[in-house]
């Protein structure tokens, strides 16, 4: 615990040293992605290494990520110091030695946990530190003044999938400074590792809430994190600018500092000397919608400087005179010898350094010399000195007419900046003239009819009067020529190339209608390729006749019945004598599933079939059936196959069979343990194989205990059923059973019978008799008892029978179905009873006389 307190003092010490140095130059977050949710989270704080105090340089510093919808704390991260470098001149021999900055980096990886960083709204990290340069002229008591360091960056989820996005990267800052009343610019522009579009703009600095008492938020690393000091959310107190000073001219001058749009080019011309803040903002947009910002602040040394001269460029086609002039077009012609130009700069200064560069504006760098003096001291005599460079474009460079714009750009090594001059110089530059190269043939023809032996041959000759190496080529269209007779080598040579063709035509040559043929010939200039080409048709010609195909059957669709033999013959001719083939499938089926037999006799000019088939059962179920019979023909030029297809549709007639019974009615009203039986007879007229069965409507016949027998057989057929009505019929209010006749035959015709039956379950009432009994001992109706009473009623089980007097008291009670009751100890009178068969019950009353 003292060990805590100690460090908790220490720290809060050095933070009152820290706050009393001035060592802010600005600074700026940046955040990339790594993969999946992973982060690298980065600031870059500049340093004053003049005026800063090593006390200020934190070894690291605790970042706060807060809600933009809710202004919510939801993470903290610790970034370590992981490199710190000076900040560069443009010039060193500009260096001043009251202006050094450093650039101090603190970067961690960073997990965003997308059940967290999904709030469409996005979200927004800060880090605050006082204070800023005490020199600062521009804001008001700036050794009071602290920076936030700003960052704005969307979900890393969004409507349920993953938002890659990583910050913009600023353009690394410049230890430059500038001079009072000379044009000053700075490119502060950005780059984007997603492509997002990227809006600048300046913005007053934030104060926010650190001070000189409380410089930062430091993290003691206890466990849990304790801070000196609860980081607060935005909004963030601005600093405050001098009388004069505000968001657009936070350097005043003519023009003040400001910064370009979309370019994100800084510039400004100050009006007096002074050490200035400034802040820019570039926001990221993605489609058209925000998606994040950065913010930077920084600072410029303004001082009085010796004078500098801008330089001086001219340009002016080589061998000409006149220098050009801005809005003219040069035009170098196809026929032109001199194809370059000349760029001659120079500065007025003394013992300049210059250096001349050339930028194409609206075409890509192409092919195109630069060469002479480009860089170099110049003025260090008596005279002025100019030095001279040439561009010459080599003699593929072309245009294609349009105007093509470049930039000549000398510079010089003035301080603070170099100044520069442009010459922007308009043209218009053809190739050289080449001739496009030529195919030839030693033959006029370009149509060939042939046949089979023939053989074509003649040569082929490529030209190009340029000189340029030609390539000759054959292809062939739709089809390739190495499966041809085909003998032709493609050749190249420079300017005059020759082959020769030959095509031996083949029986297969035969077998396409028409061939065509493509010579090509081929040179390149300028990394164009031009192309010339010659074709020639090849047709044919066959002397084959047709085959033919037919049978003995004066229709093609024949009707049979099952059953009943079937023979077709089938004959193939041929008057070239050709070897003929005869086949025969079924469509859709194998002809063996049916049973259909084919064979023939194969041979040269003819070719028969013999069909033969005895329609089944099994076919006539298949519909129609369709045979195809083809005959192919073994030729050099063969025809088409030959096809001819026999339909047949089958028939099977058939008497349907009858089903009768010895019942006269088929509705029947039975009682509980009624015997019933029905005799059934079948009979077939055509002999069929008959088959009688029953079945219960939505039950099992022997869980009703009902049977049926039957006795089956070619023609006829008998059936018994038999039942006694049980208790399972008296829970339905009918049952109903199906007798069905079916027949073996081609196009059964099954017949049926539906007996219903409606069985009625007894009631006690059945059982009950007179209500009055004499017990004198006579022997006449001495028991009041019910003879014959069940023990159970199908679902109901007898379980007793209790006698009352008038006044509900028990004068009897039995458990047994056939109980007697004498009537003894009670007196004449009438009593009542309660029959208890479990799910029901029968009250009744009976009257004693003795």
């Amino acid at each position: 615990m003292l060990q805590r307190l100690l460090l908790l003092i220490f720290l809060m010490c050095t933070s009152i040293y820290s706050a009393r140095a001035t060592h802010i130059v600005g600074g700026e977050f940046e955040m990339q992605h790594i993969s999946g949710y992973n982060y690298k989270l980065t600031l870059n704080l500049y340093f004053d290494v003049v005026n800063g105090s090593t006390g200020a340089k934190d070894p690291y510093i605790s970042v706060n990520i807060f809600s933009k919808a809710t202004n919510r704390n939801i993470g903290r991260a610790t970034l370590n110091l992981s490199n710190t470098t000076a900040v560069p001149y443009t010039n060193i021999d500009c260096t001043v030695g009251e202006l050094r900055t450093d650039k101090r980096i603190y970067s961690s990886n960073i997990y965003l946990d997308p059940n967290i960083y999904n709030d469409p709204a996005g979200y927004y990290i800060t880090w605050e530190r006082c204070c800023r340069n005490r020199t600062i002229n521009n804001i008001v008591r700036p050794e009071d003044a602290a920076q936030v360091f700003y960052m704005e960056f969307p979900p890393v989820v969004k409507s349920g999938q993953f938002f890659q996005n990583s910050s913009p990267i600023l353009f690394p800052p410049l230890s430059d400074y500038a001079c009072v009343g000379e044009l000053f610019y700075f490119e502060f522009n950005g780059t984007d590792p997603d492509g997002d579009s990227l809006v600048y703009d300046m913005v007053t600095p934030m104060n926010g809430f650190t001070s000189s008492n409380m410089p930062a938020y430091y993290n003691l690393n206890y466990y849990p994190p304790v801070y000196l000091m609860e980081p607060l959310p935005a909004p963030y107190p601005l600093i405050q600018w001098l009388p004069g000073y505000n968001t657009s001219s936070q350097i005043q001058g003519s023009p003040p500092i400001n910064i370009e749009k979309q370019t994100g080019l800084l510039t400004m011309r100050p009006a007096q000397k002074g050490l200035f803040v400034f802040g820019i903002r570039v926001q990221e947009y993605r489609n058209g919608m925000k998606i994040g910002e950065v913010r930077r602040d920084f600072q410029v040394l303004v001082l009085d400087c010796p004078r500098n001269q801008t330089p001086k460029v001219v340009a002016q086609v080589k061998g000409k005179k006149n220098l050009y002039e801005e809005g003219q077009v040069l035009r170098i012609n196809s026929s032109d010898t001199e194809r370059c130009l000349d760029v001659l700069f120079t500065d007025p200064d003394m013992s300049e350094f210059v250096e001349l560069r050339a930028r194409p504006v609206n075409f890509s760098a192409g092919t195109y010399t630069f060469t002479g003096t480009t860089k170099g001291r110049i003025n260090q005599g008596a005279t002025q000195d100019t030095l001279s460079a040439t561009i010459c474009f080599d003699e593929c460079f072309d245009t294609e007419g349009k105007v093509y714009m470049m930039d000549f750009i000398v510079k010089d090594d003035g301080c603070s900046l170099p100044r520069q001059d442009t010459v922007r110089v308009s043209f218009v530059v053809e190739p050289l003239p080449d001739a496009p190269p030529a195919v030839s043939l030693s033959t006029n023809k370009r149509v060939f009819e042939v046949r089979e032996g023939d053989q074509l041959s003649f040569d082929v000759l490529g030209l190009d009067p340029d000189e340029d190496v030609v390539f000759l080529s054959a292809q062939g269209r739709d089809f390739d020529i190495g499966t041809e007779q085909i003998k032709f080598e493609n050749k190249s040579a420079a300017g005059e190339v020759s082959s020769p063709f030959t095509w031996d035509i083949t029986c297969e040559t035969l077998k396409k209608e028409s061939y065509t043929l493509d010579f090509v010939v081929r040179s390149t200039v300028c990394n164009k390729e031009v192309t010339r080409t010659e074709s020639i048709e090849i047709r044919p010609i066959s002397n084959n006749n047709e085959p033919t195909l037919s049978s003995d059957q004066e229709v093609t669709t024949i009707e049979l019945e099952v059953g009943k033999p079937f023979t077709a013959n089938i004959f193939g001719r041929d008057a070239d004598q050709d070897m003929l083939t005869l086949k025969a499938s079924g469509e859709g089926y194998a002809l063996e599933q049916y049973g259909m037999q084919f064979t023939s006799t194969n041979g040269a000019g003819a070719a028969d079939g013999l069909f033969t088939w005895t329609p089944t059962c099994e076919a006539f179920q298949g519909k129609n059936l369709r045979v195809k019979y083809t005959l192919v023909e073994d030729a050099c030029d063969s025809s088409p196959d030959k096809e001819l297809t026999l339909e047949f549709v089958l028939k099977a007639p058939n008497n349907a069979p009858t089903l009768t019974s010895d019942q006269t009615t088929y509705t029947f009203d039975l009682k509980l343990n009624d015997a019933f039986e029905a005799n059934f007879d079948g009979l077939d007229l055509d002999l069929d194989n008959l088959i009688m069965s029953a079945e219960g409507d939505g039950f099992n016949l022997a869980d009703y205990g009902m049977q049926f027998t039957a006795a089956n057989g070619a023609g006829e057929a008998k059936g018994k059923f038999t039942w006694i009505a049980s208790c399972p019929a008296t829970e339905r209010e009918s049952v109903r059973v199906n007798f069905t006749l079916q027949e073996d035959a081609c196009d059964p015709k099954p017949q049926r019978l539906t007996l219903e039956f409606r069985v009625e379950a007894p009631k006690v009432a059945d059982y009950v008799p007179a209500n009055i009994f004499t017990p004198n001992g006579d022997g006449k109706n001495d028991y009041f008892h019910i003879p014959g009473l069940p023990p159970e009623f199908c679902t109901a089980t007898f379980t007793s029978i209790r006698v009352f007097n008038r006044w509900g008291r028990e004068v009897y009670r039995s458990n047994d179905s056939s109980f007697q009751w004498d009537g003894k100890d009670v007196n004449d009178g009438v009593y009542f009873y309660v029959i208890d068969y479990g799910t029901t019950s029968y009250r009744g009353s009976v009257t004693i006389v003795r």
